[in-house]
């Protein structure tokens, strides 16, 4: 994949969390992480809440935002004015991004609790992408369209030794096969229980990599 279309597919994918063809889900499950994931909901999840992710060349006025939220389901918006036309053909040419002119958005809702994070279908079905209280094999699957989502949980840090920003922080680590977003072979979710999802790596079939950081606005207490 050449490398604007990995920046692109980088911004939204942090938008988005891996949820990308949330209509074709299939009805099976085989995993308690599609069940509601429950707990108060979350600062991070409040109507106005901000996300920064890692600036893109080509682009301005970047947004991600919780737009709208109905209980603990938020829907969270990413937009960004594209001022290269080689990034815009790009975001034009994929079917989960919105254009209009020159700017790019995509949405999705989550669960966001202070137990955890899930993303919510419109079917209404849930896929957990964090519990908090997670422990080292924990998996949670969804079948979409002949093939199954799979994030295992593959680390619970014991110390503080992922850095984010200026500290180090606890993570739980996450990584994600079968999602079927083009050109993408796994994701890998960093997540922390104050903090919410801190960072991602994404892994592209071209072979490289790209690590995306998030940060909140609010977060839990």
């Amino acid at each position: 994949m050449k490398t604007k279309t990995i920046i692109i597919v980088a911004f939204f994918i942090a938008v988005l969390f891996g949820a990308l063809s949330c209509n074709i889900f299939d009805s099976g499950s085989s995993s308690s992480g599609t069940s509601p994931i429950g707990g108060d909901p979350s600062p991070m999840g409040s109507v106005g809440n901000t996300f920064e992710v890692p600036a893109l060349p080509g682009t301005s006025n970047r947004i991600i935002e919780v737009t709208s939220r109905s209980g603990d389901v938020s829907t969270i918006t990413g937009s960004t004015t594209i001022t290269d036309p080689t990034y815009l053909s790009i975001a034009q040419a994929l079917p989960f991004i919105q254009v209009d002119g020159d700017r790019a958005s995509a949405s999705q809702k989550y669960r966001v609790t202070k137990r955890g994070i899930q993303n919510v279908f419109d079917d209404g079905k849930s896929l957990t992408i964090v519990n908090y209280n997670a422990k080292v094999g924990d998996t949670y699957k969804l079948k979409r369209n002949g093939h199954t989502i799979e994030r295992r949980v593959t680390k619970v840090s014991k110390e503080d030794d992922f850095l984010w920003g200026f500290m180090y922080i606890k993570t739980i680590q996450v990584e994600e096969t079968g999602s079927g977003i083009p050109g993408v072979s796994k994701l890998k979710y960093y997540a922390n229980h104050r903090f919410g999802i801190v960072g991602m790596d994404i892994f592209f079939e071209d072979g490289s990599t790209q690590y995306i950081y998030v940060y909140s606005d609010a977060y839990n207490d």
